[in-house]
């Protein structure tokens, strides 16, 4: 028997890889199989990684800033000339939520720093930020200069700089930068499905702050070399993306796409019997193109079973069989606690 296993993480407990071991381990104890583990991720955290380990890649460290400009070490996963870089490594969200003044400019000192090392290739994950300043810092960062209405340089702009912006300078800014943008959701720049509207509330924003963000997000939008009011993804990660690719161009492709090719995922999935997935909460949301919808479509596809096997399940159906950690006897707090010795034991019998 053949068994794909193909999870994402369960956020805050399980990364991917060890979604994987414990669900093989816990097969492997009761039955034989030929199981093959594909740990997956969307573009957020642990997208480079995945990635860079399909490409037997290399990961770099280097000093940045986070998000709210306190020194860190961050890093960067290479292969060839490509680097793959995650917002959420230097920009990702923290417990304190001040989106007003955090920044990007660390994700742009790790592009900097990656084109400084003959890495002109960049892969840029968008999940997991915890800004919203529609890519300004990380611009800065990548000598980009922002002017106030006083011609003066705003240093390490911010959220809340947005709206104080009147021109920009191109003249000493990084150059010949090929950008591939892993992106998983479609929202524009700007407006009510935008940036601001649809992520700054999570990220720390008031309803006030949300105003004043989607204002600075259509200034920053007018002084920029391309409008991207209708590039859809142009508001991933706080607007990230749209910022940088308003200035360099480049691909959005999805996140999932590009894992799936590098894998070679429907070869992998027509060649098994079965295929499990999962992640930490399957809900509604899940059914918006979350990577168990994905995975199901595809077994569907190819008429394979699919399992789905996740920390909890909300009132929503995806594949042959779904298995929850949390259920009448395992509370969620003790689930959260023990992820590995639940998902180990319910793998046992995940065949049955």
């Amino acid at each position: 028997m053949k068994i794909l296993i193909v999870p994402d993480s369960y956020k805050g407990t399980l990364t991917s890889k060890e979604v994987c071991e414990c669900i093989k381990n816990g097969i492997l104890e009761s039955c034989d199989a030929e199981i093959t583990t594909l740990p997956f991720a969307d573009g957020g955290e642990g997208f480079a990684e995945c990635l860079s380990n399909i490409c037997n890649g290399k990961v770099l460290y280097t000093d940045c800033t986070d998000l709210y400009g306190k020194h860190m070490k961050g890093h960067i996963f290479t292969y060839d000339k490509t680097a793959v870089i995650e917002c959420a490594t230097a920009s990702g969200i923290q417990q304190k939520r001040d989106v007003m003044n955090a920044t990007s400019y660390g994700t742009g000192e790790l592009i900097k720093s990656a084109v400084s090392k003959g890495f002109h290739n960049i892969i840029l994950g968008l999940g997991g930020s915890g800004c919203c300043d529609g890519g300004v810092g990380a611009l800065s960062a990548l000598g980009i200069k922002f002017l106030d209405i006083y011609g003066e340089i705003i240093e390490h702009p911010c959220g809340k700089d947005m709206e104080n912006i009147y021109g920009i300078k191109f003249s000493d800014c990084v150059k010949d930068i090929n950008f591939t943008f892993a992106c998983d959701v479609t929202n524009p720049y700007f407006g009510k499905n935008g940036a601001a509207y649809i992520f700054a509330p999570q990220k720390g924003a008031s309803p006030n702050d949300v105003i004043k963000l989607d204002n600075g997000l259509k200034m920053v939008n007018a002084f920029l070399p391309k409008d991207i009011s209708k590039i859809k993804g142009a508001g991933a990660a706080g607007g990230i993306c749209g910022g940088l690719y308003s200035v360099y161009g480049g691909k959005i492709k999805s996140g999932f796409e590009i894992l799936s090719q590098a894998y070679e995922l429907e070869k992998k999935i027509s060649e098994a019997d079965i295929v499990i997935t999962g992640e930490g909460k399957t809900d509604k949301q899940t059914l918006m193109g979350k990577l168990p919808f994905k995975i199901d479509e595809l077994c569907r596809k190819f008429d394979k079973k699919c399992i789905v096997i996740s920390g909890t399940i909300d009132n929503v159906r995806l594949g042959n069989k779904m298995i929850s950690l949390v259920d009448e006897d395992i509370t969620l707090e003790y689930a959260l606690k023990n992820p590995r010795e639940i998902l180990t034991n319910k793998s046992k019998y995940i065949l049955q």
